[in-house]
């Protein structure tokens, strides 16, 4: 009885020991995650940023001076070197500060365009 007690305590501890640790956010500079949002028929541009601990980053342009910072979850191997993207919101025509979206990205005339799920991250306020 006892040692099958000592077996379950230790199966415990060591089930606790693995249990995931949930990752602190890096600040970003510049960026606000306050609730802000945007529509799709907004966007004009796009641009690269840099890369997170979790997935590929791109700056979308709403408008004069104002962009948003949205991540991918995980990597989206055609981003880097696509000339053009699209989002698929699957429901209202906006999106906001931590709202997922699919992001559409073509991979040539033959081949079916990635699809990507991304985050908004927040907006991009300039520090001038």
């Amino acid at each position: 009885m006892m040692r099958t007690a000592v077996l379950v305590l230790a199966g415990a501890v060591a089930c606790v020991s693995c249990a995931p640790i949930e990752e602190q956010a890096e600040p970003i500079a510049g960026l606000s995650t306050d609730r802000q949002c945007f529509f799709s028929r907004q966007i004009n541009g796009y641009g690269d940023a840099p890369d997170g601990p979790r997935g590929d980053r791109i700056y979308i342009s709403t408008g004069v001076r104002e962009r948003f910072l949205l991540e991918t979850f995980g990597s989206c191997p055609e981003l880097d070197w696509s000339h053009a993207i699209a989002l698929d919101t699957r429901g209202p025509s906006s999106l906001c500060t931590g709202d997922t979206a699919t992001l559409i990205v073509p991979r040539g005339l033959d081949r079916r365009p990635d699809r990507c799920t991304v985050r908004v991250l927040g907006r991009m306020i300039d520090q001038d």
